[in-house]
């Protein structure tokens, strides 16, 4: 299972403090950057435009867009660099343009069922989006069990804690998203 550092900030110079650090462990490949519109969540993060993907060299990106259907196009277009956009689909009018799709914590694996043959990667909700520090949901498990018989990654995002990583593994998670601040803790 791979634990990819994920970084919700609203401040240019932390996100190069935190990729430089993640860059220089040498034990994550991947980093997910998260963005938040201020709309769907009611936290606003850095936006793509005050992003410098140097300060991550060797590392493969992934942005979370955690954005309104109206903003989204504003998002898309300046996602340089990135290997993967996944967007919540209870954001967006069209799931069906996406290949990765996030589920919100509260929403029904039968709202996702329906695009999950064209999807690479569902991201499962653990926590409310949008805000870090967020206690790890239980109801994520019963949605893993559902989803894990699909072809497509299957990533748990928000409230991971070193405990939750066996059980997550165990039940075929392949990816987990962990706050960027936490994991470099575990290091």
């Amino acid at each position: 299972m791979e634990i990819i550092p994920a970084i919700l900030t609203s401040d240019p110079l932390e996100l190069e403090v935190l990729l430089r650090r993640i860059r220089d462990s040498k034990k994550y490949s991947r980093v997910q950057v998260d963005f938040v519109d201020g709309e769907y969540a009611d936290n606003k993060s850095i936006t793509p435009l005050r992003m410098k993907l140097g300060w991550g060299q060797g590392l493969k990106f992934d942005a979370h867009l955690m954005v309104v259907q109206k903003n989204l196009d504003d998002y898309v277009k300046n996602l340089f660099g990135f290997d993967r956009v996944i967007v919540q689909m209870e954001s967006v009018s069209r799931p069906e343009d996406f290949d990765c799709l996030a589920l919100d914590v509260h929403s029904p694996v039968a709202a996702i069922e329906p695009y999950l043959p064209s999807l690479k990667l569902v991201n499962l909700m653990a926590i409310e989006p949008g805000r870090g520090g967020q206690e790890f949901s239980d109801e994520v498990m019963e949605k893993v069990k559902k989803l894990r018989r699909y072809e497509y990654r299957l990533c748990v995002d928000g409230g991971v804690e070193q405990e939750h990583l066996p059980v997550l593994e165990k039940m075929g998670v392949d990816e987990v998203a962990v706050g960027a601040k936490r994991v470099l803790e575990w290091i």
